[in-house]
């Protein structure tokens, strides 16, 4: 007689038994993602108003921020790094007062000191010389580029040289040499200018005593105002 084997059968208490870990294990991770999420909710809700707190009180205090930025940029000269061995200066401004205790100021919108250090001449990009006289007359040249010596102050500009002065007068020329410290200035190049007197030319100029002398050297020629003619006596 041959055995037959007999089939293992599973009672209904081990079914539930194992049904019920099952639910067990679904219940405590179903749990633990609640926890998580519930404390991240948590974290959420503090730190939200603070980083609304923070964003206002960043809009409200910009506008000073912003200007004190501003300042700080326009106190501090800005350096072209692209040429190591010269120090370049942006809207570079001279002030001070000459022998006589004029004011004079020299302003330019960038400056080259020269790298030798054998002198201490400067070289201005479209400088411009502000000069006040003893007698309050007030003198301006531009140019488009210039030579300036601080010590001595000697001031050498070529290219469109311009001179204005407040009387109405007004001067070009190619080139000048301004005597800061003398308050004379002086030209080889033609010179034409014009004024309340009228229009003139010249083969050079020289201005003396601080402006109030302005002398045209070579071959001059004066084309009066009528205006001016009839006016006087």
């Amino acid at each position: 007689m041959s055995a037959e084997p007999e089939l293992a059968q599973a009672t209904p208490t081990a079914a539930r038994s194992f049904g019920a870990k099952t639910t067990l294990g679904r219940r405590r991770r179903a749990a633990q993602s609640i926890h998580r999420y519930s404390r991240f909710v948590t974290w959420m809700r503090r730190m939200l108003p603070a980083v609304a707190v923070g964003l206002l009180l960043l809009v409200a205090a910009w506008p000073r921020l912003q200007t004190a930025m501003d300042r700080l940029k326009a106190r501090l000269p800005r350096l072209d790094v692209s040429q190591a061995g010269d120090l370049r200066m942006v809207n570079l401004r001279y002030t001070g007062y000459d022998k006589h205790g004029q004011p004079v100021t020299i302003t330019a919108e960038s400056a080259r000191q020269r790298p030798s250090g054998k002198d201490d001449l400067v070289e201005l990009q479209a400088p411009k010389a502000d000069l006040t006289t003893q007698n309050g007359t007030w003198i301006a040249v531009t140019a488009e580029t210039g030579m300036y010596q601080p010590t001595e102050q000697q001031l050498d500009l070529f290219g469109n040289v311009e001179l204005f002065q407040d009387k109405g007068n007004s001067f070009r020329t190619d080139s000048a040499h301004v005597d800061i410290a003398k308050g004379t200035a002086e030209g080889n190049d033609a010179i034409e200018g014009n004024g309340p007197f009228g229009d003139m030319r010249a083969e050079g100029f020289r201005i003396e005593e601080r402006g109030d002398v302005i002398r045209f050297l070579g071959r001059s020629s004066v084309d009066v105002n009528p205006r001016e003619a009839k006016e006087k006596p």
